[in-house]
Formats: structure tokens, sequence, C-alpha cells
């Protein structure tokens, strides 16, 4: 009971017999909500459970649809016969395969240095100018301005790396020596080969002659085949076929095998793992004689159907079941993978791996689990979302109960305190006249007793 009515208190010597009474009346009323409090209270423990189940079972769908997408991209590994010449790295849609890869030169960048040099670049600079152009990488930028009010070697520096967003390297260098300094300004291409650089200022070119410099060079597949000259690139990051670039690093020859890995599969394959027997582990809570506030309900068991239809899936091709693919359960009924076996099936047949799993649109154990999870935890139609609305609306329906019960006991408590406080008055006041003429009886006895 959560009345907030004052206690009643009275003056006669019944006052408590009254208060015995409002008391009793106010508990055998109460009765109601106590029953209300404690339905109450097993439909909250209902709705955690539930709650907690389907965080569960999330995060089991989550890493259903992370299969889904690691059998869905590229799965490839690629190796090379000389891993120092060249890196590459194969996308979705490249074709599997060898590709001989000569690098003929690793090409070089160009430098230009100013011609003037300062002794103190934070104060000093190599034009009085506030305005530059610089020629690089074969763009213009104009507009170049160091800060106002810092024309100096080292704010024009600054000034050209924000410009050119990275693609030139702008520095400082020490041409002098360490106890005659003379600091000039170098700029470095990040293209390969002879691209012109120049810094001017509007009266001319400040820099030097830029150093000879070279572009890759190389060929595929031996092509073009020699004597022509090989093919050419102002970047080391090239596209020798669709979907697959590669890195050069130095001059040389490798060989690069683009085939298929399921390394992926099995790394989304863990984590399915896990995720089942985390959910598979908070449905065992619900089971039981000593099972929490599920125990006995029948979503308890539409949810272990759904488990077992998860992993009870068959295919119809090579790949038949999940134990094809390395998933088996222990004698604690907990699911374990050995990606070994997944491995040996993709080098046998790769496609049958990918068939077998599906799409979660396109059939496949991806689809029946998909689905089998959405009948599950779909927001609008499925069993626990549905069942956890159902019991939010017993909660608040009880909530509405126990309010409307407490008003009436609140109420009667009310009407029975001013009963009793006009009683006890009554009475009180009777036992003031009592006392009063018991008063007035003893004291003309003792009179009368006096005057004989």
């Amino acid at each position: 009971m959560s009345s907030t009515n004052p206690i009643f208190s009275g003056t006669s010597t019944f006052s408590s017999d009254f208060t015995q009474v409002i008391n009793r009346a106010v508990a055998i009323a109460s009765l109601p909500i106590t029953g209300l409090n404690s339905n109450k209270a097993t439909l909250t423990d209902e709705q955690s459970a539930l709650s907690n189940l389907s965080a569960s079972f999330a995060s089991l769908q989550t890493a259903i649809a992370a299969i889904g997408t690691s059998a869905g991209s590229g799965n490839f590994a690629v190796s090379y016969s000389d891993n120092a010449v060249a890196s590459a790295k194969a996308s979705e849609g490249a074709l599997l395969g060898t590709y001989s890869l000569e690098i003929v030169d690793p090409g070089s960048q160009a430098r230009a240095g100013s011609t003037a040099t300062v002794t103190d670049p934070a104060t000093q600079s190599i034009s009085s100018s506030t305005l530059f152009t610089l020629v690089a990488n074969g763009q213009t930028y104009s507009n170049i301005m160091p800060p106002p009010g810092s024309n100096t070697l080292a704010s024009l520096v600054s000034a050209i790396n924000t410009a050119t967003q990275g693609a030139v390297q702008a520095t400082i260098v020490n041409v002098g020596t360490p106890s005659q300094p003379n600091y000039q300004l170098s700029i470095k291409n990040s293209g390969y080969g002879d691209l012109p650089i120049t810094l001017d200022d509007g009266n001319g070119n400040l820099l030097g002659t830029p150093t000879t410099a070279t572009p890759v060079q190389y060929r595929i597949n031996g092509q073009p085949a020699e004597p022509q000259d090989p093919l050419s690139s102002d970047t080391r990051s090239l596209s020798i076929a669709p979907n697959l670039a590669v890195s050069v690093l130095k001059a040389g020859s490798t060989d690069i095998t683009v085939g298929q890995s399921a390394s992926r599969i099995a790394s989304a394959i863990s984590g399915f793992v896990n995720a089942y027997n985390a959910a598979a582990q908070a449905l065992a809570k619900q089971r039981g004689t000593s099972g929490g506030a599920l125990a006995g309900q029948s979503v308890v068991n539409t949810v272990a159907q759904s488990l077992q239809d998860i992993t009870g899936f068959n295919g119809s091709g090579t790949i038949q079941s999940m134990a094809d693919l390395g998933l088996t359960f222990d004698t604690e009924g907990a699911l374990s993978f050995d990606a070994t076996v997944l491995s040996a099936a993709a080098d046998r047949d790769f496609a049958s791996v990918t068939s077998f799993l599906g799409t979660p649109t396109g059939g496949g154990f991806l689809q029946s689990a998909t689905n089998t999870l959405k009948t599950l935890l779909d927001p609008t139609s499925g069993t626990i979302p549905m069942l956890l609305t159902s019991i939010a609306g017993e909660i608040t329906d009880t909530n509405n109960q126990i309010s409307q019960n407490q008003d009436r006991v609140d109420q009667l408590q009310r009407d029975l305190t001013a009963r009793m406080s006009a009683a006890d008055a009554a009475i009180a006041q009777m036992q003031q006249q009592l006392t009063y003429v018991t008063n007035l009886f003893a004291a003309m006895t003792a009179n009368q007793n006096a005057s004989k």
C-alpha cells in the first residue's frame, strides 16, 4: 500500500481500537493490490528475460549477415614468386590466374631547389612577393599566399603544402654547414617522371633546374614485347587487370597469382559459432525446473526449434550440411568449428561452398537462416517483439489496476478516519461529561458526610 493519508489519532480511551479497525480494513482492501504487484513483478521478470533473449538472437542475426557479406564479396588469395618486387590487391570482380609483371624501372621523382638561400627561415624569405604560382606534378597551383604579415621561408613552405594538399612536398634543407647554415626551399613531385617544377613570384622562376627523373616502366605478361618500349606510368600504383591493383616496390620480375581463399568466410563462421553458442546458453537459462522467468512458456520451445532449424539446414549439392564446412556439436551441445575442413572443401570446389551458403534472399543456408530469424525478430510480425508488446500492455494494464485500487483504498482510509475521528470525539466528550458528573457526585457525597 502506498497511501500517504495521515495516521488516525484520537483522544478517547478507545482511540487505539479505532486505529486497529482502520488498519485492518485498509489491509483487507489492499489485498488485491498485493496480488497485482506480484503479477507485475512476474511480468517484469518475463519482459527482462525476453529482452535479453532477443538481444542474443539479434547478435546471431548480425553474425549470419556477416557470413553473407564474406561469401558475397571477393575472397581472393594473392601470392608472388618475388614479393619484394611488388604487392597486389584483388577486389570483387578480379579474374583468377597468374600475371607476370616485369618492373623495368621503378621510377624516380624530380626535385628542385631554390636558387636563393636564407640564414634564418623563420624570419627571412627567398622573395619579397606575397603571391606565388607553382607548377609541379603536371599541374598549376595559383594564388599560393603565405599568411599576411608572415613573409618567411617557413610560411611559404606551409602555404605550398596546404595549397597542394600533399600532392607536392615542400621542405627546407640546409645546403650550408652547421656553423654557417644556408637554408634552401626544396620541392619534390609525388608523381614519377620528367615533370617540370617551377615557382614564380611574379618576377620569374625562383627554382633551379629539377633533378633528372624517370617514369615507372613495366611489362605485363611480356607485353609490349621488346624491342618496343615498356609501358609507362607517373605512379607506382598500377592497374594491371580489372580489379587487380599493384604497388611497385623495386625493379625486377614477379609472378602474381590470384586464387580464391575461404579465410574471410572462416572468420565470419567463427563469429557465427560464438553468437550461436551465446544464444543457446541464453535459451538454456530459461529451461528446466530451475529455469528463468520464461520457463514452461511456449516461446522457449519456439526459439529452441528455430536454433535447430538454423543448424539443421540441408543442401542439395556437394556440400550438404554445416558439418561439411566443419561445424559440429560436442557432447554438451555447444557448436564448434574446424576451419581446416572448410579450407579443404573450398580447395576442392569453392563454388560448392558458396552455393551451399547462398545469399540472404537467393536460397541456401543464408536464406533459410535469415528467414528463420525473421520469424523471431521481425519488428512487426516476429514472435519475440509481438510477445514483448503483449507483456508491455499487460504491465500497463496492471499499473492502471494498481492505481485504481490504491485510489479506492485511499478513499476508504479517508472515510474511515473521518468516521472514527467523529466517533472518538463524541466518546471523548461523553467521557469528559461522565468525569464531571462523577466528580460532582463525589463532592456532594463528601459534603454530606462532613455535615453529619
